[in-house]
């Protein structure tokens, strides 16, 4: 029999868990939306939860570590279970490393929730625990719930301690404790044992300040059996291991019995302290004892304290249990799908999941009018393995996190697909965060809210009318920016009175309030992230495209982001170092700017009119995408190739991050341009009665670049002059800008710009055809400038410290080994079919196909190339972005296959290439969740090919939600046609992926179920295929309507957009 496998149940199943490939992971951290979440990690070794706590790494309960250091402590100072068999006068200690070939282990994997078994037939006893988050309380809590059976047919006396060596109270830091933990323990005491719940905290704040405050704040730890009695802690670890400070033996447990510890005093002050249930049982045959904990953090521990009652139930945990797993099953139907593959209709429920938890989960708060569409349970992808990033989970009601602009970006590219009500919510939020030079902050926050000014007075009479009591602190709360969460908890927390329940003061509130955009500039400029903007525009027309006059040129609430950093003209970051031009320290921040203005660098600051000192400016998105492109356009590199990586990093692939200092381009940028470019000429075209008043400093941009692109190709300008003069207007433009805009508009008609962006398109193509030939025929990803005519100018150094050098002209530039983005994109700019197979063939037959697993790979051999082209040339080949099957890299090349209408090419690809269609002994971990890489066959080490490392939350979701609309849903949802609303619903299905029945269904728009009747069980594409050939639309007032017709339209389609319809049956023939 395999070692993982799924059961019955559909849970990931891992036979000696303890002895496979490690992985580690987490549970979701969803506590619903009026809960308060945890985040929770867990590892195959020791009793699997190896880190958490609250917020973020700054407030662990347990201690945070990598993975490969948890994977090598778990078993110390993770969960311990200690068991004395009197009989036999030892302690054995259950999910502990042993060679005992007759202690048999399981982990079983859920959406929410991991168990593990350990079965003894030695000893006649079997272990099981089971982990899940609190769902729906006042508190973050995790939930441990342990059995001990007795399998033998003898009565057995047990003595158990069961819990945590180490607790670390609240207010040590991380970081902190792992350099000065031995200092730290001066503040640390354990309070409350009166009441048998010990509540971990330290005293006051820690650090070296003049301001100190005294820290209330806790984490707490509940524990009973199943006789329902509250059992009192042993929180001092010396009681258990006395002189064992390697936390390994349990020295005293051994010795002594369990009644004589618990008589023992306990010092809770001035160490580390711990967390273990003792209880002492005598068991027959098939009885078991049972533990249930509760490890949680609140403001106050009178919150546990007055619960007690409530909290002390085995009903109340096993309903928790059930609930929790509830939760995130409803969540998810927003996607439920049945096809004829039962790992593939998992999958999408567990990226749905994935993809909201790195991008956020569409939900409508009620303002009484529209709502306010809120993205709750997000958070920037941090975990063991990505030890690197900084996560954080907000632990309140209706909770938000941090994240990345690209990761948010794109994980709410298909927001609209499951949540319709979304509308253009994410469109003006990533466009709105574009910068007027065209970069954009790195750090997006979750939303707030505030009172709007011409409504003090309404909120006042909200107060006076219904809060009874705290009405001084609700006014305090409200006064400057909050969020949902932050009332209602503070409602629940200090008991404020109502005269109607908090959610309808909550509806009240935020119909007095506006809806805050938050973000921060971070550190830096990627080339790649506008990019993913055009995606949201894409979305929100493929299912409202009725909508496209307002959206594009009659909302004008659109707004520039303006961060106080600088990107700094040629002259200040063409450096020369080490014999060669360079460029570096290209972004500073500007604190004249910053002084001028008032703001701070990672504040959220918006563009002002009359030079920074006016009004916010706002705009349409039109206006937006044209001034985008157009910044992105006069950014293109000497030979207008690649787009410039000028401002100090590279793009999608991160570890690229030498390749700015090299004056590298990417292609793949200038793909996503042409998207644009050729979007706004098509609008042109259609609407080019219609005029656009533009800011004068862009219409000025506009026209010199315009001039210049004549010029050039009349002749009159070669490429490098082209490029020089295009630059310096760029600059020029740049300082214009630099605190604000003047707030005058120049108005432009679109027939006008018409010819403008049809020159750009042909500028942009000649550009691209050079790439294809510098390429072979293979479309490059990366290109780097050698400057071979330059003067160094003398006693003036850069910013950065080096001398400055002005340049004269450019050697041909240096192509970079094969990457895999360049064709990706590459196929989601081209519309000829014929051209994109042969990319398709020509990728399959190079290096960037793994032949050996059958999957693709980031890129080819870069053996060859520099240390300074970035870290991606000194990690180990196979491993990370270099030369790995980088998943979302891999499934976003797969997205574009299938559009292209290579269905054949794409199914094939993805029995080897999609994680559900993976064997799991060689994946190393649960085939329903991604990873962010898979190993491929050039790393030296063959134990780890085909192996999954760094767990679920990555872009990979977002690229398979696009191909699952593909597959179910089709290329295209609504259009306009002959002036009428149409609905298609064309399936890209193999026969494999239909039922016995010849049945597939999913869920669409989050609410409808569709289902397809393919009796004859071909396929929807090819030559021998099956198309729709009628509807029947099942109304939800119990109306039904039979259409004979391959689509649908005018007032059923809106009906279905509307969620009018509860199911539709269509049927294929």
């Amino acid at each position: 029999m395999k070692n993982y496998y799924f059961d019955e149940k559909k849970r990931m199943v891992i036979e000696d868990y303890d002895k496979a490939k490690t992985f580690s992971s987490f549970l979701p951290g969803v506590a619903g939306i009026k809960g308060v979440p945890m985040w929770t990690f867990y590892v195959n070794r020791g009793q699997g939860i190896s880190s958490f706590g609250v917020r973020d790494k700054h407030s662990p309960i347990m201690e945070f570590s990598p993975a490969n250091i948890a994977y090598k402590n778990v078993s110390t100072t993770g969960f311990r279970t200690f068991i004395k068999l009197n009989d036999r006068k030892m302690v054995y200690e259950p999910f502990q490393p042993t060679l005992n070939k007759k202690i048999k282990r399981k982990m079983y994997i859920e959406a929410n929730q991991i168990s593990i078994e350990e079965v003894n037939e030695e000893l006649g006893l079997s272990t099981v625990i089971e982990y899940f988050n609190m769902p729906e309380e006042s508190f973050a809590g995790l939930v441990r719930k342990v059995q001990i059976r007795n399998l033998t047919k003898k009565q057995l006396n047990i003595e158990v301690l069961d819990g945590m060596p180490e607790v670390l109270p609240y207010g040590v830091e991380n970081q902190l404790y792992k350099e000065m933990g031995n200092l730290l323990r001066s503040w640390m005491e354990v309070y409350n044992l009166n009441n048998k719940i010990p509540y971990y905290h330290v005293r006051a704040s820690i650090g070296d300040e003049a301001e100190v405050n005294e820290v209330k704040e806790g984490h707490f730890f509940l524990t009973f059996s199943n006789d329902e009695k509250i059992i009192s802690p042993i929180v001092d670890t010396e009681i258990i291991f006395g002189s064992d400070h390697s936390l390994l033996n349990p020295e005293n447990f051994v010795k002594k019995p369990l009644e004589d510890l618990v008589e023992k005093l306990q010092v809770t002050a001035n160490k580390v302290p711990c967390a273990f249930t003792p209880i002492q049982k005598s068991i027959g045959e098939e009885e078991a004892i049972e533990i249930f904990s509760i490890i949680g953090h609140v403001s106050n521990i009178d919150l546990i304290n007055n619960r007690v009652n409530d909290l002390v139930n085995v009903d109340y945990i096993n309903q928790k249990q059930l609930l929790a797993n509830r939760l995130i099953r409803q969540l998810t139907d927003k996607i439920n799908t049945k096809t004829g593959s039962e790992m593939f209709d998992e999958y999408a429920r567990q990226s749905y999941l994935d993809n909201f938890l790195r991008g956020g989960y569409p939900y409508l708060l009620d303002n009484k009018k529209d709502g306010f569409v809120y993205h709750l349970f997000s958070r920037k992808h941090g975990d063991q393995e990505r030890d690197y990033n900084f996560f954080s989970i907000a632990p309140e009601y209706f909770s938000q996190g941090n994240g990345n602009f690209r990761d948010m970006n794109q994980n709410r590219r298909n927001d609209i697909y499951f949540e319709p009500a979304v509308g253009s919510f994410n469109t003006k939020m990533f466009m709105s965060l574009i910068q007027a030079d065209g970069y954009n902050p790195l750090l997006v926050k979750g939303c707030s809210f505030e009172i709007a000014a011409n409504q003090q007075a309404q909120l006042k009479e909200l107060i006076k009318e219904h809060v009874q009591s705290h009405q001084e602190q609700i006014i305090n709360l409200l006064d400057s920016k909050f969020t949902p969460g932050q009332l209602i908890n503070y409602i629940a927390n200090e008991n404020v009175q109502l005269t109607i329940d908090d959610q309808a003061f909550l509806t009240d509130i935020l119909s007095i309030s506006q809806q805050n955009i938050e973000a921060g500039f971070g550190e830096g400029f990627w080339v790649d992230h506008w990019t993913y903007n055009l995606d949201l525009v894409e979305s929100y027309l493929d299912v409202y495209p009725d909508h496209f006059v307002d959206f594009m040129f009659k909302d004008k609430s659109y707004k520039y982001f303006d961060s106080p950093a600088y990107v700094l003209p040629r002259s200040e970051k063409f450096v020369l170092s080490k014999g060669n031009v360079r460029q570096f320290g290209s972004v500073i921040e500007d604190k004249e700017k910053m002084s001028k203005l008032g703001i701070a660098i990672n504040d959220t600051n918006w563009l002002r009119i009359e030079n920074g000192s006016g009004e916010v400016y706002h705009t349409t998105l039109f206006v937006k995408l044209l001034s985008l492109s157009l910044m992105k356009f006069v950014t293109l590199d000497p030979l207008g190739i690649g787009v410039e990586m000028e401002a100090n990093k590279p793009g999608w692939n991160d570890a690229m991050n030498g390749l700015p200092g090299l004056i590298g381009s990417g292609i793949s940028e200038t793909f996503e341009l042409r998207r644009i470019v050729e979007f706004l000429l098509t609008t042109t075209e259609e609407y080019k009665n219609n005029q656009v008043d533009v800011p004068v400093e862009y219409a000025e941009l506009l026209e010199g670049t315009s001039g210049l692109v004549d010029q050039y190709f009349k002749g009159n300008v070669d490429d490098f002059h082209y490029w020089d003069q295009v630059a310096s207007m760029r600059e020029s433009f740049r300082e214009k800008i630099r605190f604000g805009i003047n707030g005058e508009e120049s108005r432009l008609s679109l027939s006008e710009l018409k010819g403008v962006y049809k020159n750009f398109l042909n500028k942009i193509d000649l550009g691209i055809k050079r790439a294809e030939e510098l390429g072979e025929g293979l479309y490059p990803t990366y290109l780097s400038y050698e400057v071979n005519e330059f003067d160094v100018l003398e006693n003036n150094l850069s910013q950065y410290g080096l001398p400055k050098v002005k340049i004269y002209g450019f050697s041909n530039p240096t192509v970079l080994p094969y990457f895999l983005e360049g064709p990706a994109r590459a196929l989601k700019a081209i519309s000829d079919q014929d051209k994109a197979k042969t990319i398709y063939q020509k990728v399959k037959k190079s290096d960037l196909f793994d032949k050996n697993i059958k999957m693709y790979k980031t890129s080819v051999s870069l053996d060859n190339e520099s240390f300074e082209i970035g870290r991606i040339k000194a990690f180990t080949p196979g491993w990370l972005e270099r030369e790995s099957v980088f998943l979302h890299m891999s499934y976003k090349y797969l997205l574009e296959v299938l559009k292209s209408g290579l269905y054949d090419e794409y199914f094939n690809d993805i029995q080897t290439s999609l994680i559900p269609f993976l064997d799991p002994e060689t994946y190393g971990r649960s085939t329903l969740e991604n990873s962010s890489f898979i190993a491929s066959s050039v790393n030296p080490d063959p134990s780890v090919h085909g192996r999954g490392f760094i767990a679920r939350l990555s872009g990979s979701t977002a690229e398979f939600l696009s191909m699952w609309k593909m597959m179910m849903i089709g290329k295209k949802t609504f259009h306009i046609s002959e002036g009428q609303l149409v609905l298609t619903l064309s399936p890209n299905l193999p026969s494999w992926m239909f039922d016995e029945s010849g049945r597939a269904s999913f869920t669409f728009l989050g609410d409808t179920k569709v289902t397809y009747y393919n009796t004859e069980r071909k396929n929807t594409y090819g030559t021998d295929k099956v198309e729709v050939k009628s509807f029947n639309l099942k109304y939800k007032d119990g109306s039904s309507k039979k259409i004979e017709s391959s689509i649908v339209v005018n007032e059923d389609a809106k009906a279905i957009r509307n969620g009018e319809i509860k199911e539709i049956d269509i049927e294929l023939c």
